[in-house]
């Protein structure tokens, strides 16, 4: 069987591959995600929540979404499990894009073409009943996306000197992915902006800036110096925390390697809706209808449902 068109159970398909990149990436986040200790506060256009500063090496951060509503529910303006969520993947994907999109083409693509793999399959996006595409890892380009932001959000770090403010939409600009010869676009944190922990795929840039939460100004291929430049910081700040695990290259090698594990091996470890990991002394719960997917808790099952039940009734 060929690498790169089918895996033992399935196909590789690019959303699982973000999907990897996203969960190893936040198991070796070095900056802060937290707990929520305040509810959502509103000032003028700006809405903000409050968290404790802490990283996953840390005890006391929430390893999923389960363990992140648990705490925040008795919150005002937190009660709602999908405004809730909408928090906790802004709280773990903020400040992520340049340093995922970046590490994929400098660090998962080698991997994988080292490893044999040079195309990925595509299928989330396209018309009912029509073939999915290939996509040629050589011809995914980082984009730079300007634009004006239709919101504003805030997370409020509380450290005990005082409080430190991270804004979401920082500078209105974003980066994606793009393959140059089929002209889809990849994702892997506009669930920042948009409140979900999944990356998203798009046919064209036109239904891109039509989905966005902001007025695109203008959608560019990311200067070079731009990618070396993330590429060098990201492994500079491996090193100053002194966290192997935590270099882009470490990470690719784990991503591949459940990437090209089997998707049962894969797909188990992680929450299929917050792509967070079992908190301790539990178990992920499993879907028992496909058998497929896992969970960390019924919160999660809930908000995924309507995405997951085609795939679910259709097994």
């Amino acid at each position: 069987m060929p690498k790169g068109t089918e895996s033992e159970e399935g196909e590789l398909t690019m959303d699982k591959l973000l999907s990897l990149l996203v969960y190893e990436w936040q198991l070796s986040r070095t900056s802060p995600m937290g707990k929520p200790i305040g509810g959502v506060e509103t000032r003028g256009n700006e809405t903000s929540i409050a968290l404790t500063p802490l990283t996953m090496y840390e005890k006391g951060c929430p390893p999923n979404f389960g363990v992140f509503y648990d705490t925040a529910k008795s919150l005002d303006g937190m009660e709602n499990k999908r405004d809730a969520f909408r928090w906790y993947a802004r709280s773990r994907l903020y400040y992520s894009c340049s340093t995922l999109c970046v590490a994929f083409v400098e660090f998962v693509v080698p991997e994988l073409k080292r490893r044999g793999v040079d195309e990925v399959t595509v299928s989330s996006v396209l018309p009912s009943g029509t073939k999915t595409k290939k996509v040629c890892l050589d011809k995914i380009r980082v984009k730079s996306v300007f634009y004006t932001p239709k919101n504003v959000h805030v997370i409020r770090f509380h450290y005990f000197f005082g409080e430190k403010r991270d804004l979401i939409e920082v500078g209105g600009s974003h980066n994606n992915l793009e393959c140059s010869d089929t002209g889809l676009i990849f994702d892997p944190t506009l669930g920042q902006l948009t409140g979900s922990m999944k990356p998203a795929t798009f046919l064209s840039q036109d239904l891109f800036e039509k989905g966005f939460c902001g007025e695109v100004m203008q959608y560019m291929d990311s200067p070079g110096k731009d990618i070396q430049e993330q590429k060098q910081r990201d492994v500079d700040m491996a090193a100053m925390n002194k966290k192997p695990a935590s270099h882009p290259k470490r990470i690719a090698q784990r991503v591949v390697d459940l990437f090209l594990s089997g998707e049962s091996d894969a797909e188990t470890r992680y929450c299929a809706s917050c792509l967070g990991i079992a908190a301790d002394g539990r178990k992920l719960l499993r879907c028992t209808r496909c058998n497929r997917v896992c969970y960390c808790s019924k919160y999660c099952q809930i908000l995924d449902w309507k995405s997951h039940k085609t795939m679910c009734f259709g097994n």
